[in-house]
């Protein structure tokens, strides 16, 4: 019955490996590549695993990707936590949060973004984050007006549906004409002129100077 249980246990963790190297495997690929251009064989050879073994974990493409997410969710997590016990300024929080996102956002191929359109489940579970995200956004921005650093007639509900908006349209510029002004710059840069735009705008002359300084140390 020990020797039983002692072979279940390392199966099992053979399994929970296993697991582990597809799902690091499979983001970074479809980071790189986008998600449509990446197959189930080219995990399988990457890792070294049959396609066989991938299917037996993972039901179909769209739950490893859902897997995937929510691994890659837990990284960005807990890098956010790191970041907000790292001050106790709201301000310097929250472009250091968006800060770590562009930096994410650079290292990935914009086709991933818009690949994940064609899984209704991963819309699902991005909706619902999103919806998580935006009510934590609030919370910190109402924090920052009692730290004084934004104005009091500011409407954050109303920032918070137009950034989400316009952040939405700078992730189709890979859609964009090679023609057209757009096409010519980086989803990133775009989205830090935005937030920089967007925050000095609602700030008040305190806030305008941390995002300054901000700025000048970040360069």
């Amino acid at each position: 019955m020990y020797l039983c249980s002692v072979k279940n246990n390392k199966e099992e963790n053979s399994k929970e490996e296993t697991k582990h190297k597809i799902i690091i495997a499979a983001l970074n690929l479809f980071r790189k590549q986008g998600i449509r251009e990446v197959k189930m064989d080219d995990i399988a050879s990457l890792i070294s695993v049959s396609k066989r073994t991938i299917y037996e974990i993972f039901t179909d493409k769209e739950n490893l990707i859902i897997e995937t997410l929510k691994y890659s969710q837990k990284q960005t997590v807990a890098e956010a936590r790191k970041i907000i016990r790292s001050s106790n300024d709201i301000l310097d929080i929250i472009l250091k949060l968006y800060e770590h996102y562009f930096n994410l956002l650079r290292n990935t191929n914009r086709l991933f973004f818009t690949d994940l359109e064609r899984y209704p489940e991963v819309l699902n579970r991005r909706k619902a984050r999103e919806k998580r995200n935006n009510k934590r956004f609030l919370a910190w921005m109402e924090e920052g007006r009692k730290q004084g650093l934004f104005r009091e007639d500011a409407d954050f509900e109303i920032l918070a549906f137009i950034l989400q908006r316009d952040l939405e349209l700078i992730m189709t510029v890979n859609k964009q004409p090679e023609n057209s002004n757009l096409s010519r710059y980086k989803p990133e840069d775009l989205g830090r002129l935005l937030i920089l735009f967007y925050l000095r705008g609602i700030a008040t002359a305190k806030g305008r100077e941390k995002i300054e300084d901000f700025i000048q140390k970040n360069k």
